[in-house]
């Protein structure tokens, strides 16, 4: 979803976690991309480091390794061989699958991007003292997927803990929201709306902290499965005002009962004081 600028946080969704790592994931994502050399992104980083310490392995593994879907994986790792900082061989254990090598101008860049990404880190962090920094890398660790082993150089820096730990809440309240034919970001409209209807699409847009564009396709589906009523304000009939439906209400209350299910085991992972004082952290830097 593409956030706006406001550092404000809609008092709905203020106490999910999924929704504040997704905030932060959009600032340190901004950040990182502009920190890193030109022609790189951030993800590079940690493919690069993952060949570093285990290569070669196959990219299936790398995937593994770091928690991430493989076709995006197939897809950098596609970047990295036409710029000369991996190749592909052959597995000699599997022929019938690739291992990918980081080259010596992989390993130079490498450095380059860990040098990069220090600095972005600073800024992405800058709200925080250094004892709150080091206490939210510490909590973020561990909410690391179990399935992923990621270098041990890549869990230091802020901003690939807070992509993989939102990657790892987005997927899963995908799927526990597929159920009712909802997505998270149609899940935080509905929340927002609930709080101040009857209201505008630039409103709903303002408290949600997405862009007016962003909002306008939400709306759009959401009015067209029925869950928000669309009708002309009287005092401007140029602009929108929008409701939640009675269906709306009734798959929001479901759909609540789903994310505070997560939360839920949050809490159990990292105990209800650890789980508030992330959202804490999380709220600083989102």
């Amino acid at each position: 979803m593409d956030y706006s600028d406001s550092d404000a946080l809609p008092p709905a969704l203020e106490g999910y976690t999924s929704y504040l790592l997704a905030r932060a994931f959009a600032r340190a994502r901004t950040i990182g991309k502009a920190a890193m050399p030109p022609g790189r992104h951030p993800q590079e980083m940690s493919i690069l480091a993952t060949l570093r310490e285990r290569g070669p392995i196959s990219q299936r593994r790398i995937s593994e390794v770091l928690g991430v879907n493989r076709t995006m994986m197939v897809k950098a790792i596609d970047t990295l061989e036409h710029d000369g900082l991996v190749r592909r061989e052959r597995d000699p254990v599997d022929r019938r699958s690739y291992a990918v090598t980081p080259t010596d101008a992989g390993m130079a860049a490498l450095g380059k991007m860990h040098t990069a990404a220090t600095a972005g880190t600073a800024q992405i962090t800058s709200r925080l003292d250094p004892a709150e920094h080091e206490r939210l890398n510490e909590l973020l660790r561990r909410l690391v997927p179990d399935t992923a082993s990621p270098p041990a150089e890549m869990l230091r820096h802020t901003g690939f803990l807070v992509a993989t730990t939102h990657g790892r809440l987005r997927e899963r309240a995908k799927h526990a929201l597929a159920g009712l034919g909802l997505e998270p970001r149609q899940f935080g409209a509905l929340s927002v709306l609930a709080d101040i209807e009857p209201t505008s699409q630039q409103r709903l847009a303002d408290d949600l902290g997405v862009t007016g564009p962003a909002i306008v396709g939400m709306v759009d589906e959401l009015e067209r499965t029925g869950r928000i009523e669309r009708s002309r304000n009287p005092d401007d009939r140029r602009a929108h005002i929008v409701r939640l439906s009675t269906k709306g209400r009734t798959d929001l209350t479901a759909a609540r009962r789903v994310i505070e299910a997560i939360q839920d085991d949050l809490a159990e992972r990292l105990g209800s004081d650890g789980l508030a004082e992330l959202n804490e952290l999380l709220a600083k830097i989102a």
